[in-house]
């Protein structure tokens, strides 16, 4: 049987160092776990988030901008 690595790339966050990383408060990264709409493992009991996984969650929260209008004369 194989193993499956899933280890990311860049530092190990605990939720306190997530929440800053993302700027917001511990209750949003708990309820992104919730949700399941961020990354996460476990040490032990408790919740780690690879940095790499937090920028993805970043960019796929990302807003593309409008093209402004062509300019007619």
């Amino acid at each position: 049987m194989a193993a499956h690595s899933t280890r990311s790339i860049g530092p190990l966050h605990d939720v306190d160092s997530a929440a800053e990383y993302l700027h917001c408060g511990r209750r949003l990264i708990y309820r992104l776990v919730a949700e399941r709409r961020v990354k996460f493992t476990y040490a032990g009991r408790s919740l780690r988030f690879w940095q790499s996984d937090l920028d993805a969650y970043l960019d796929a929260r990302a807003v593309e901008p409008i093209a402004p209008p062509a300019v007619r004369r």
